[in-house]
Formats: structure tokens, C-alpha cells, sequence
């Protein structure tokens, strides 16, 4: 999830240094370099096929939380990805319990795919 991987960038900027210079630390730079390769090498998007289901899948760590939807391939075998959202949890969210944090995933794929998925079948 890059929200995950991009939460030291995003803490960064809190608080004071929010209206300053940051501090650039050695956590800051490796995930910096994490999201470059991860944007660099993760998977093409393809656009959605309306003639076949969607597929579903979400995750939640202690950092936030994560959406994939995607679709199987002609083949049947290999799934394309169409959309990829992920949300950084706030202070608050973070002190949820476990199955707290599965319930977000859910309420932001639907949020996020409303558009696209009016009148849809989707696999969970």
C-alpha cells in the first residue's frame, strides 16, 4: 500500500515543520526510494471490461489501509489490475482494533468506485 510506505514523508509535514523546512530523515529517503520503485515497476492498468465481473480485494494495516480492483484476464488465470486506492490512517484510526480497520476498505472502495461500479457485479 503506498500510503504505508509513504507514512514517514507524510508525518514529516505535521506539526511544525508543517510551516517550515522539513527534516529529511534516513526513514524519509527510503521510502521515498521504496515509492519510486514500487510506481516504476507495479502493474499496468487496464480499463475496465463492463462484460466481465469485478474482483475486490482489501487490506488494512497498522499504517492504512489498502483497495485493489481489478478483473480476470481472457486467459482466466491472471487478474488485471484497474484501480489501486490506499488511505493513511489518522492518529485516531490507528488505535482502532483489527477488525475496526477492516471495515474502512471497505466503506473506501465503495466510496472511490461508485462511478464505476453502478449496475456492476463484483466478486468479494
Amino acid at each position: 500500500m503506498f500510503s504505508s510506505i509513504a507514512a514517514p514523508l507524510t508525518d514529516s509535514l505535521k506539526g511544525k515543520a508543517r510551516k517550515g523546512p522539513i527534516t529529511w530523515t534516513k526513514e524519509c529517503e527510503e521510502a521515498f526510494d521504496k515509492l519510486k520503485n514500487c510506481l516504476c515497476n507495479y502493474p499496468v492498468l487496464y480499463s475496465p471490461d463492463y462484460q466481465k465481473p469485478f474482483i475486490v480485494e482489501t487490506d488494512a494495516s497498522d499504517q492504512g489501509m489498502g483497495v485493489v480492483l481489478s478483473q480476470l484476464a481472457d486467459n482466466e488465470t491472471e487478474e488485471h489490475p484497474i484501480i489501486y486506492l490506499s488511505k493513511k490512517f489518522t492518529s485516531v484510526e490507528k488505535r482502532y482494533s483489527v477488525s475496526e480497520k477492516s471495515v474502512p476498505p471497505s466503506s473506501l472502495q465503495f466510496q472511490n468506485l461508485s462511478v464505476i461500479s453502478m449496475g456492476i457485479s463484483f466478486k468479494l
